[in-house]
């Protein structure tokens, strides 16, 4: 069952599943007209054990969640009720049926000022989004030692709803727009459907705790975008290198968010991509993304 199945990670999970021949149950809490999905709001705890009782899985995965940082530091307590509470409500659901969980946390526990971040340093974010996943990962731990905490950064790929980073770059260039690029912010931006695999294969082997799963290249975020530029054949000179203090963003965020992924690497033979390795994979898998968003609602066809 993925809780948030709509979404860029959620999606990507509900594909790999069905791909090894899994039943899945997606739910998303905008339930777009579709027989392939379920709504559910998560902060309806009594909502959560009933689709939990009726479809009976093996494991439940939790994506969903309000990842916009900046609306998390502005509105800290509407969005607890999501990220916070709503987690913690399918962590004691799945706790009382008996059923492991994932829960999807962020790099921006920590706050960047290291190298790279182990599973076994504590965390220390500087931001409200930070704050929420640190509490919901302790909550989500506290509840069952079978449960999954997957801490990843920056994923993209192909998307309902076309939100994402590379998404975001390839709609800008194509249409000729210019674009700032924050120039002094590093991390490892994350292929969707590598993160996929990988959590499956985490699931198969019953692991449980903390694992970092990450793409296999720390890279500058202006430095990526060019890279996508190139891998889509946009014009990079649209990407003009900025200060992130340019952007007057009310969150403070890492500089460099990097995890260790020795832990990780240990336990799966599947291969962390780097970016020209996962910009590579979206790239082929076009054509196959757009015929599945066929069975999706005119917000994803028109998106492609």
């Amino acid at each position: 069952m993925v809780v948030g199945g709509t979404g860029l990670v959620g999606n990507a999970l509900v594909r790999e599943w069905l791909r090894r021949g899994a039943a899945v149950t997606a739910a998303t809490y905008h339930c777009h007209p579709s027989p392939d999905f379920q709504q559910l709001d998560m902060q309806d705890e009594a909502a959560v054990r009933r689709m939990i009782k009726e479809a009976r899985p093996g494991v439940v995965a939790v994506p969903a969640a309000n990842p916009h940082v900046d609306y998390c530091q502005l509105h800290p307590e509407e969005t607890r009720r999501v990220n916070v509470d709503g987690t913690l409500n399918v962590a004691r659901a799945c706790r009382d049926a008996g059923v492991p969980m994932v829960f999807f946390s962020s790099d921006y526990v920590f706050d960047g000022r290291r190298e790279a971040y182990t599973e076994e340093d504590a965390p220390c974010p500087l931001n409200e989004y930070g704050r929420q996943k640190a509490e919901a990962e302790a909550g989500v731990l506290a509840a069952s030692p079978r449960n999954l905490v997957i801490r990843t950064s920056g994923a993209y790929g192909w998307q309902w709803e076309p939100k994402n980073f590379v998404l975001q770059i390839r709609a800008k260039l194509a249409a000729r727009e210019p674009m700032k690029v924050a120039a002094d912010l590093s991390y490892n931006p994350t292929a969707a459907d590598n993160l996929a695999e990988i959590v499956a294969d985490l699931c198969a082997a019953q692991a449980g705790g903390i694992y970092h799963v990450v793409g296999g290249e720390r890279i500058g975020r202006h430095a990526f975008a060019v890279k996508v530029a190139k891998a889509f054949g946009l014009d990079e000179s649209l990407l003009e290198p900025v200060s992130s203090t340019e952007f007057k963003s009310p969150t403070p965020r890492p500089r460099s968010s990097s995890l260790s992924t020795n832990r990780v690497r240990a336990l799966t033979r599947a291969q962390l991509w780097t970016v020209d390795e996962g910009l590579r994979r979206m790239k082929e898998s076009y054509a196959a993304w757009c015929e599945y968003a066929k069975r999706l609602p005119a917000l994803a066809r028109e998106a492609y």
